[in-house]
């Protein structure tokens, strides 16, 4: 009765682009716990990911996973610079001040890209992956890699925060800023860090999108939107939780693509993101002590 009404090909789709989506609000999610910065810019550093990728592609001929590694330390690099330039002088400044800053750099960043590269649409013309059928299921090998990838380095960036010393240290500075310092735990250097790993994660779901969706400069917005609802979705500050927020957000946004309109795939998620304000603010897996 479910397969009737609900296309196991639908489920399919919307699980694998949901955890292309965790990724991209991992990053988010790791900026948000640490600086308690909201980095409203974030999807639009996936939108810089993908121009890097696309013309990797077009002009070296470098594969889309292959630029995972040059986009994650191109992002990170940029991260740090931001960090150390423009986002820690507001970092205890009031939550607006903030948000202005963000807006103000994801419109110059918009701008510039357009500049640069123009409105127009772009994809990887020519990149196609295998086609596969798995009980009745079809698959393209590009996409489930896309999946894969995300899903794994999620689970790294997991064990990096719950496992490792440097873990500790950014879920220290997260919990207690004051008392991490005490601790002998260089704030400054940590923020910097978190800040641009997770700008560098943003690079990493663009070179991944970047083989499932088009790329254009304005593409960023609803990246940010959906790592936004993601984020709220699974907790803040959950890594696990946004890995779970983001396949049920990517089955939600399939879900309405079919059955009402690929163009209002959005309204899915907006929403998810109205039922969670007015009856679970605090998300699904709210971060309890890291």
């Amino acid at each position: 009765m479910v397969e009737a009404l609900i296309p196991p090909q639908i489920i399919l789709e919307g699980i694998i682009v949901g955890g292309i989506y965790a990724l991209a609000a991992t990053g988010l999610t790791l900026i948000l716990g640490v600086m308690k910065v909201l980095n409203l810019a974030h999807g639009h550093f996936i939108m810089i990911a993908m121009y890097v990728t696309y013309f990797l592609y077009t002009l070296f001929g470098v594969d889309p996973f292959l630029s995972i590694p040059i986009t994650l330390l191109f992002l990170f690099a940029i991260g740090v610079a931001l960090e150390r330039t423009i986002v820690k002088p507001v970092i205890d400044a009031p939550v607006v001040n903030q948000m202005i800053l963000m807006i103000g750099l994801l419109i110059f960043i918009e701008n510039f890209a357009a500049f640069l590269w123009t409105p127009n649409y772009r994809a990887l013309r020519g990149y196609t992956g295998a086609v596969f059928t798995f009980f009745d299921l079809r698959i393209i090998s590009t996409r489930f890699t896309a999946f894969l990838v995300a899903v794994v380095i999620t689970i790294i960036l997991y064990l990096l925060i719950m496992r490792t010393k440097w873990g500790r240290a950014v879920r220290a500075c997260s919990m207690d800023p004051e008392a991490a310092m005490l601790m002998g735990i260089n704030l400054h250097k940590i923020r910097a860090e978190a800040f641009g790993l997770g700008i560098g994660l943003a690079g990493v779901a663009g070179s991944l999108i970047t083989t499932v969706y088009f790329i254009f400069p304005s593409v960023g917005m609803h990246y940010i939107i959906v790592a936004l609802v993601i984020v709220i979705l699974g907790g803040m500050g959950s890594i696990f939780g946004a890995l779970v927020g983001g396949i049920i957000l990517g089955l939600v946004e399939s879900l309405t693509a079919f059955y009402i309109s690929s163009q209002l795939k959005l309204l899915g998620v907006f929403l998810i993101f109205i039922l969670l304000l007015l009856f679970k603010p605090e998300g699904l897996f709210a971060r309890k002590g890291g």
